[in-house]
């Protein structure tokens, strides 16, 4: 019997779910269906399009099996009873169908946890938006998928013409037959008592050859180890909140243009213009709060990919990176400056490959000795809040003939943290989605719109 088992990092994501702490992921599609012949988007053509196109991501047709008593990682198998029904429902807005009832529709979905018998996604069709625009929300757990590798499950389903292209017919799917738990209790243990030594020497082996770690040593794991302890435990902030089941969502966004232009006069990167904007919003954010804000940082948790190249398969390859975001009271040109010098520190000290290392000698631990680390690491003062920018194609994609007029992310909070922002660059648009904790974050809509002033600064200052 030969099974796939899930990584340490895509097992920690399921071992860190609890009834109040969701561990999916969402990206939210606005789509125009003026570019479509007969100038409408429906529910059919959306299924229609999953239907034929299900195939090129296998993982999206399996479920999680836990092995009995944790003795190792969980595996993926074939859900012989997947049905597609199942997964893509049927959603409208009432009038007027602008942003607000959008993400009131969004946060409710997303305060509801993945089903875990089935295949860990859900996509909901969202109908009567302004415009004859229609939405859809992917929600996926965690455990199957990351920024990089969501942009492969874009790029399965979308195309990039109003054209559909042609596919051919997909292959008559035969479920593989399910492993019994005594099947996999058998394999964990034969693993773990029959070749021990063997076991460890292949996972050696397999770390040794990984492409983001060849060029590190122990030494320099460590170095980047230190780093993080080294800024101790996160400034208080009132982020800092024990999070409830249910969600706020509110969105953003600008052209991508923008912030290019931004850094060619000011210099850095996309990201760190995308930091110094955050950075803008949430000093607006305290001061309405009336919140101190003189020389203050906030901790923030940056996802970074860590992969040289992977297939198109479903998966995790991201660590976390920490740098301190400026909040204070600032001009533009400054924070941007500070941020810099953080970043540059952050890469300088292999911060995210240390703890990708780290993170990836929990392949050889029992399943239940890592959900535990998991669970204990979460509840660590690490971070303020999460902000990832997720880059996609440059080119304009089209569903079902449906022009993507934006993708709005959604990613999960910490145990202790109320706010994480997400964006992603796909046809030029920037587009910004907010998730917060229900009761701590109620101003959330204020700092999307927050978001669009500090850019305007941010530009003022470059002279654009």
């Amino acid at each position: 019997m030969a099974t796939e088992r899930l990584t340490a990092l895509d097992a920690s994501f399921l071992y860190l779910e609890r009834p109040a702490m969701h561990m999916h992921v969402a990206g939210l599609s606005v789509l125009d269906p003026t570019t479509r012949p007969d100038g409408r988007l429906r529910f059919e053509d959306v299924v229609s399009v999953f239907a034929s196109r299900l195939h090129l991501a296998p993982r999206l047709r399996q479920k999680v099996k836990m092995v009995p008593f944790g003795l190792a990682l969980p595996v993926w198998v074939d859900d012989p009873a997947f049905d597609l029904d199942f997964h893509i429902r049927r959603a409208a807005l009432p009038h007027p169908g602008g942003r607000v009832e959008l993400a009131e529709q969004v946060q409710r979905i997303l305060s509801r946890p993945l089903d875990r018998s089935k295949p860990l996604w859900e996509l909901y069709v969202i109908e009567g938006l302004e415009d004859g625009h229609v939405a859809t929300l992917m929600k996926v757990h965690h455990a199957m998928i990351d920024g990089l590798s969501g942009m492969h499950l874009t790029a399965a389903l979308f195309d990039l013409s109003p054209e559909p292209r042609e596919e051919p017919p997909p292959p008559a799917w035969e479920p593989e037959p399910e492993p019994s738990s005594r099947d996999l209790l058998r394999e964990a243990t034969g693993s773990l008592f029959s070749h021990p030594v063997q076991a460890l020497m292949n996972g050696v082996d397999t770390v040794r050859r990984s492409p983001a770690l060849a060029a590190l040593d122990v030494g320099t794991v460590l170095s980047g180890f230190r780093s993080i302890v080294d800024m101790g435990a996160r400034p208080t902030s009132p982020l800092d909140v024990q999070i409830g089941p249910n969600r706020r969502f509110a969105i953003a966004d600008a052209p991508l243009q923008r912030f290019k232009e931004i850094k060619d006069v000011l210099g850095g990167t996309v990201n760190d213009v995308v930091l110094t904007v955050v950075g803008g919003a949430l000093h607006r954010l305290l001061r309405d709060r009336r919140e101190p804000t003189r020389g203050r940082t906030l901790r923030v948790m940056v996802p970074v990919s860590v992969q040289g190249g992977r297939d198109a398969s479903l998966g995790n390859r991201v660590a976390p990176a920490f740098i301190d975001l400026p909040v204070g009271a600032m001009g533009p040109k400054r924070r941007l400056a500070v941020v810099r010098e953080g970043t540059s520190y952050l890469k300088d000290s292999m911060m995210a490959m240390s703890a990708d290392a780290i993170i990836g000698l929990g392949a050889y631990a029992p399943g239940g000795l890592l959900a535990a680390a998991a669970r204990l690491a979460s509840r660590g003062p690490w971070f303020n809040l999460v902000v990832s920018n997720i880059p996609g194609p440059p080119q304009p994609m089209y569903m079902a003939g449906a022009k993507l007029v934006a993708q709005y992310p959604s990613l999960p909070l910490g145990e202790n943290s109320a706010l994480s922002i997400a964006c992603t660059s796909i046809g030029g648009t920037m587009a910004f989605g907010l998730t917060g904790d229900y009761d701590g974050m109620p101003d959330l809509p204020r700092l999307a719109f927050a978001l669009e002033e500090s850019l305007s600064e941010v530009s003022k200052a470059a002279g654009l």
